[in-house]
């Protein structure tokens, strides 16, 4: 429950700082809201299918990899807003525009959040190579598919049609669903995993909010959090970094 305390804190100080457009509610969306959404709920929809196979199938790697991070991550929300909108990254959340304030901020962030692995795990029973090869997977391959459709494509398209408030918590949401074939199956405790990933998605989307800069939540926040899990839970980083080299190749697909 503490994440969603921390997603609760987080949104009510991104509201201050805010504070001139963060009661500002309106219904405006275009066609680019709907297909924002509708890419979030595709991916939910693959992520589903997933419960269906082994989780090392080839075709459940080729359906995580490809089409979730890849196409919902990359190939939609790149195509969508430089071909169609005919827009500049700068839709996207890759803008110059308050980039060190963000990138400050992340770092100050990611030092924060940093602690609960220095006093929470075992550093000296951490496999190293292991770490790395999951930060690629976690940070790298899934790291850019989050961050491209939860914050510069969904996010923003939100934002400008609904308002801020609504914008922050619809995103955790869609967040939330494409977990539903990759990280609850392995949760003992899947309503209360549920909560959690909630409260996470309210503390990112409330900091994105903040600069609606992608510095400020990639590559250092976002890599100390998706690592505390796998730092406490060794099995799980394990298993993880066994993904590396399909992580690799997305990101070579990406690029």
């Amino acid at each position: 429950m503490e994440q969603l305390v921390m997603g609760i804190v987080t949104l009510g100080i991104v509201l201050i700082i805010r504070r001139k457009e963060a009661l500002v509610v309106r219904w405006s969306p275009e066609r680019g809201t709907w297909i924002a959404i509708g890419t979030g709920l595709l991916a939910w929809a693959l992520s589903a299918t997933l419960l269906f196979f082994a989780r090392d199938a080839v075709a459940a790697r080729l359906i995580h990899y490809g089409l979730i991070y890849i196409v919902c991550g990359v190939a939609i929300p790149w195509g969508y807003t430089l071909r169609v909108e005919g827009a500049s990254v700068r839709e996207l959340g890759i803008r110059r525009a308050r980039w060190k304030a963000s990138l400050i901020a992340g770092a100050v962030l990611a030092a924060l959040m940093s602690l609960l692995i220095v006093f929470e795990a075992d550093l000296r029973a951490i496999d190293w190579t292991q770490f790395t090869r999951a930060l690629v997977v976690l940070n790298g391959a899934g790291g850019l598919f989050e961050l491209f459709l939860y914050y510069g494509f969904i996010h923003l398209r939100l934002e400008k049609a609904f308002g801020v408030i609504p914008a922050i918590v619809l995103t955790a949401l869609l967040y939330v669903t494409w977990h539903t074939g990759t990280q609850l199956p392995l949760e003992p405790d899947v309503p209360l995993a549920v909560i959690k990933l909630f409260g996470v998605g309210l503390m990112y989307q409330a900091v994105f909010s903040a600069t609606r800069n992608l510095l400020i939540i990639w590559p250092l926040f976002h890599a100390v959090g998706v690592m505390i899990d796998f730092t406490v839970n060794l099995d799980g980083l394990a298993v993880t970094s066994a993904s590396f080299p399909w992580a690799v190749a997305s990101l070579a697909l990406m690029a």
